[in-house]
Order: C-alpha cells, then sequence, then structure tokens
C-alpha cells in the first residue's frame, strides 16, 4: 500500500512538473543564452517543451534568439513577466512594447503586460508602439538585438521596403 502510494505522489509531483512557467530561482539560474545569472524577474522569460524541458533566459530577446537558433518554440510554451507586477503570462497572451527607454539585462529592451490599456500608456509614454506576440517573435535582429527600436531611421526604412535600397 505504501507503495502505491508513494508512487501516485511521484506520478502526481513528475506532472506538476511539466506544466506552467519554468520555476526560475532568481540570483541563482542562469541564462541559457547568454551564461548570466537570471536576476530580475521584470526582463526574465522562459518556456517549457511538451516533454518537460525548460529553458530559461534574463531577457525576451535572448529567448528569441535562442529559439530561431533551435526551432523550439514548434515545441513550447512561452512565459514572460507582467513588467509592472512581475506575474508570469503566457506570451501570446501578453502586450509587449520594445523600448530604448528602459536597459533589459542584455540591452533588447522589449517589456511584457498582461493588461493592453497599460501596455498602450507605457508605450505612449515611452514615443513606442504595443504590439503582439506574433510580431515580437519575427521582430529582426539588428547588431545582435532584437527589435526595430535599434534600427537608425536609415535601416527603418530600408527594411520597411523589403531590404531594397532606393
Amino acid at each position: 500500500m505504501l507503495v502505491v502510494a508513494v508512487a501516485a505522489l511521484s506520478t502526481a509531483c513528475a506532472a506538476a512538473e511539466t506544466t506552467g512557467p519554468p520555476d526560475i530561482n532568481y540570483g541563482r539560474d542562469i541564462c541559457i543564452e547568454c551564461g548570466m545569472t537570471i536576476d530580475n524577474a521584470r526582463f526574465a522569460a522562459g518556456y517549457r517543451q511538451t516533454d518537460g524541458t525548460e529553458k530559461k533566459f534574463d531577457d525576451l530577446g535572448g529567448l528569441i534568439i535562442h529559439a530561431r537558433e533551435t526551432g523550439d518554440l514548434d515545441d513550447a510554451t512561452v512565459w514572460v513577466h507582467d513588467f509592472e507586477t512581475e506575474e508570469w503570462i503566457e506570451a501570446p497572451g501578453a502586450f509587449f512594447v520594445p523600448t530604448l527607454a528602459i536597459t533589459s539585462p542584455m540591452g533588447h529592451g522589449i517589456l511584457a503586460f498582461a493588461d493592453k490599456e497599460w501596455a498602450t500608456q507605457v508605450a505612449k509614454d515611452l514615443g513606442g508602439d504595443v504590439l503582439a506576440w506574433e510580431v515580437v517573435v519575427d521582430l529582426p535582429v539588428v547588431e545582435g538585438l532584437v527589435g526595430h527600436h535599434h534600427m537608425s531611421d536609415d535601416e527603418m526604412r530600408e527594411h520597411e521596403m523589403g531590404g531594397m535600397s532606393k
């Protein structure tokens, strides 16, 4: 009887570990992309693949770059932190504000919000835009940084023209 109870408890614990956001031990866990300690929940992100594998990042831009290189997003649920509350949000339900006004750990400067109205206000205050996950995940990489906000005006015009020069 005790063996059955222990087996059932082990199975329940294993199942719990394969859902939800990754468990990040701030100040101890290392970003898989840059190798730095993950210290700030406001910028931290991660994903969990269907097999339970967790990958943790100190900056959302690092997650995007890593996932593009590995193709992991085809088999993963991505989680980001709300910039204000630090609560986890599934990335497809979040609203993103790319900005140079706030420095993230690796300089990508992409803020996530659970509330669209708050994201819109922050974007207005910072002179930016609110983007959906589908847009953020496809942002260009400019000199190693994710996002069009890292482009010069000339680079932006060229990008908008599909890479064609005048």
